[in-house]
């Protein structure tokens, strides 16, 4: 036997073991907004702490953070030979096709699109381009968010996509249910014999009310849904240069240019009353005093730029506003131009919420949530693990704050690194 058969083999099986344990990785502690313990580390000064992690975030980020990208690969036993194919998902006849459909914000699409590409990579099928549909049921196209060519093109050798419009092709399709978080098990027991008598399946991704409301995910993510919501899935140009200008601006509010974000939206709290959960002993959501408290206790400048994810400030931010007179929100960075174009669509107002939050230099969540789920997934994939909760705790030092997903390394994403 040829010696290069045999290391072939060997190769082969050491990869399936590597990955295997990989995908085992233990993750997860459910209750997201959580009392964090401090570390051996004690800092004096609370926000010398923020300063110097954003200091620090700003030339060291995690290294080597390498996303895993996992191809189609067929093992050929032929006896006492194991040969291995690695086969780009592009050159592979597809079996049927996978549509699904972006719906809510962008804290959705992200799950919305991992679930699908699962379905369509377990199948074999062929991803179609989703339509996107508004909180109104107005339809969009994919593109008109996000960039498609980058999409298609970083999806080749994972699975195969297509822009494919709804035509005779789908005459015959079923749609399916598919868990948050949905896993190859689920996914072949009661999808597959679906998908062989239609070919063609259109995927729902069914969000849990518990998920909702405490943004619990699962311990583990799947290689394939980290290259696609990571790697693939990006805004489109024009909505990115956007984006950037707004950041920008944001940060030339303050003399330091350190922005915070806050996730706070007045109507997401119903009468604004952020009760304790008297087992736990925990709030479920914070308000704006609490969230003011929680800033003057660390010693946050006041001069320094917030931007805060209500539309408008309002009376229920007033709190805040008179403590930290650079509470920002859309309508105070944004061109009047701007808001004809971007703030006529509740999606447009979502991603921009979104985005910010992804990339500020601090992130503070008022409520728990999908939300807040995904934007910190899009933190530590960047390197950002200035993460903030205003917990009951009344330590001055910001890193008792900080988020359970940075501090115990339990978000899911973490998962999606090759170390």
């Amino acid at each position: 036997m040829d010696i290069r058969e045999i290391m072939g083999g060997i190769l082969t099986l050491s990869m399936f073991l590597m990955l295997g344990n990989m995908i085992k990785r233990d993750h997860f502690d459910g209750d997201v907004l959580m009392n964090v313990p401090a570390t051996a580390y004690v800092e004096p000064d609370a926000m010398s702490i923020i300063k110097h992690n954003v200091d620090r975030d700003a030339q060291i980020i995690e290294e080597p953070i390498k996303l895993c990208k996992v191809t189609s690969v067929v093992l050929v036993m032929n006896y006492d030979l194991v040969t291995r194919f690695v086969i780009s998902a592009g050159r592979v006849l597809s079996k049927g096709f996978v549509t699904f459909s972006l719906t809510d914000g962008p804290e959705y699409h992200i799950s919305q699109v991992a679930n699908a590409v699962l379905v369509a990579k377990h199948l074999g099928a062929t991803l179609v381009l989703p339509d996107i549909i508004g909180s109104k049921g107005e339809k969009r196209g994919f593109e008109e968010i996000y960039d498609a060519e980058r999409f298609i093109s970083s999806m080749s050798g994972v699975v195969q996509v297509e822009r494919r419009k709804y035509s005779n092709a789908f005459k015959k399709v079923v749609s399916v249910k598919i868990p948050y978080n949905a896993n190859q098990e689920y996914i072949i027991t009661n999808v597959k014999h679906l998908f062989k008598v239609a070919l063609t399946v259109r995927v729902i991704t069914d969000f849990p009310p518990l998920a909702m409301r405490e943004g619990k995910v699962d311990k583990n993510m799947n290689p394939s849904s980290c290259w696609a919501i990571f790697k693939a899935l990006r805004l489109k140009p024009e909505l990115q240069d956007l984006m950037n200008s707004i950041v920008k601006r944001l940060k030339n509010h303050g003399q330091d240019h350190t922005l915070t974000a806050i996730d706070y939206k007045g109507e997401m709290m119903g009468t604004g009353i952020c009760g304790t959960n008297a087992v736990k002993g925990m709030k479920h959501c914070y308000n704006p005093v609490d969230i003011a408290q929680f800033l003057q206790r660390v010693g946050y400048p006041r001069d320094s730029p917030i931007y805060v994810t209500q539309s408008k400030p309002g009376y229920s931010l007033r709190s805040l506003k008179d403590l930290y007179p650079n509470l920002l929100t859309k309508e105070d960075v944004m061109e009047e131009a701007e808001k004809v174009k971007f703030l006529n669509s509740g999606l447009e107002q979502e991603m921009i919420d979104f985005y910010i939050c992804s990339v500020s230099d601090v992130f503070i969540p008022a409520k728990s949530g999908l939300f807040y789920t995904n934007v910190v997934g899009n933190r530590i994939f960047n390197g950002k693990r200035e993460v903030y909760v205003p917990a009951q705790t009344t330590s001055s030092l910001a890193e008792d704050h900080v988020s359970s997903y940075i501090s115990q390394r339990n978000h899911p994403v973490y998962t999606c690194f090759c170390q």
